[in-house]
């Protein structure tokens, strides 16, 4: 799906926005209008108004907060999928399961940016606009299904866990996944990560930390161990790059993992990017 308005890497980008909380969307209004090459078109406390300035001002993105996959909000989604020129469409949410997740993400929503981790998955989903990222019409040829599946990858989520959510096998998936990383050209759900990470699904956040532990207080040992996973590196491979070993590199990613809220070295990376402690590229 493409528009020649997305064509020109110096044009201003039309941002309009809806949230039912006034502080919220005044702080969300002026800190998108803060950023180099936005304006907001306007602002909604409601659905019907959201469409009325969809219609109105033809904005390049539509940012709205979401609370659930019910019905309302799903037709939402369809609504604004209709509206000529089509807006890419950033969700907002607090923690929605992957479940709902993969509904919103179905019915069409580009990309979906949890408010626990701040702004900066918020610009990297603003960022995915100014790119014309479509899930339908690109991504390296992946499916729809191909699509689900990759975002729930990259938010950590089992062969088994992406089974149930989706209603089909692990086998199935398994299959899926082996055409998803040949198609990437990537070897692992690590590196496949790192390809993707402007998708922006993730499962709701575990605890960031025990003991006082915060993603901010990472080690510098740790931040070297998540560079290197950025870098769809193996352990093995992290441990000649930094002159330790092994042991020492799974060790140091075990706290790595906790302070992040994380099970495995793909949900870190996703975690980390969600945190701003990554670059989205």
């Amino acid at each position: 799906m493409s528009d020649s308005r997305w064509s020109d890497p110096n044009r201003s980008y039309k941002v309009v926005l809806c949230c039912a909380d006034g502080l919220l969307r005044d702080a969300l209004a002026n800190w998108i209008a803060s950023l180099p090459g936005y304006e907001i078109a306007g602002a909604a406390a409601t659905n019907d108004g959201l469409l009325r300035l969809c219609v109105l001002r033809a904005p390049d993105m539509a940012v709205v907060e979401l609370a659930s996959a019910g019905s309302e909000e799903l037709e939402l989604v369809g609504e604004l999928r209709a509206v000529r020129p089509q807006p890419h469409l950033v969700g907002l949410h607090r923690a929605l399961d992957a479940r709902s997740l993969t509904y919103l993400h179905r019915a069409g929503v580009h990309r979906l940016v949890s408010t626990r981790y701040g702004v900066a998955g918020l610009r990297d989903a603003l960022k995915d606009g100014e790119d014309c990222w479509r899930p339908a019409t690109s991504g390296h040829g992946l499916s729809v299904r191909e699509m689900e599946i990759l975002a729930l990858i990259c938010a950590g989520c089992s062969a088994a866990e992406i089974a149930q959510e989706l209603g089909i096998s692990p086998h199935t998936v398994t299959n899926h996944k082996r055409r998803i990383f040949a198609k990437l050209e990537v070897q692992s759900r690590t590196q496949a990560t790192a390809e993707v990470g402007r998708l922006g699904m993730r499962l709701p956040g575990q605890p960031t930390g025990r003991n006082g532990d915060t993603p901010q207080n990472l080690t510098r040992r740790e931040r070297d161990i998540l560079d290197s996973i950025a870098r769809g590196e193996s352990v093995r491979q992290t441990a000649q790059a930094l002159g330790i070993a092994v042991k020492t590199v799974q060790s140091e990613q075990r706290q790595l993992f906790s302070k992040l809220g994380a099970r495995n070295r793909p949900q870190a990376l996703t975690n980390a990017r969600g945190l701003g402690l990554l670059d989205s590229a």
